[in-house]
């Protein structure tokens, strides 16, 4: 046969002394239920700020990293002109210094000429 367990408020277990029961019922007021509701709604209003926040600090940094993205690809650009120019200098010291190019020893002036 088995026996149900009780809890009761009193330190003891011995059998044959009166012992007393913890109130079972749980009682919810109208003023209780207002404020879970108040609770509920504002626990809900802080998780829906904490997202539209994230996501709008999320935009901010995609819009930094594709500004830098612009400037790279522009400073990528301008390197390779530079790069371009320079190998066209490289290529007219070659031919200066390799003969192919003669290189001026005097300059002639038109008289008269506008």
């Amino acid at each position: 046969m088995g026996r149900g367990y009780i809890i009761t408020n009193s330190n003891t277990t011995d059998l044959g002394v009166k012992k007393t029961t913890l109130n079972r019922k749980m009682v919810i007021g109208p003023t209780a239920i207002r404020f879970v509701t108040v609770v509920i709604i504002a626990i809900l209003a802080v998780v829906y700020l904490s997202q539209s926040t994230a996501g709008a600090g999320r935009s901010v940094k995609l819009r930094e990293i594709e500004g830098k993205k612009s400037e790279m690809i522009l400073e990528r650009e301008r390197l390779q002109t530079e790069q371009t120019r320079l190998k066209s200098l490289r290529e007219i010291d070659k031919g200066v210094n390799g003969g192919n190019i003669e290189t001026i020893k005097e300059v002639g002036h038109l008289e008269g000429a506008i």
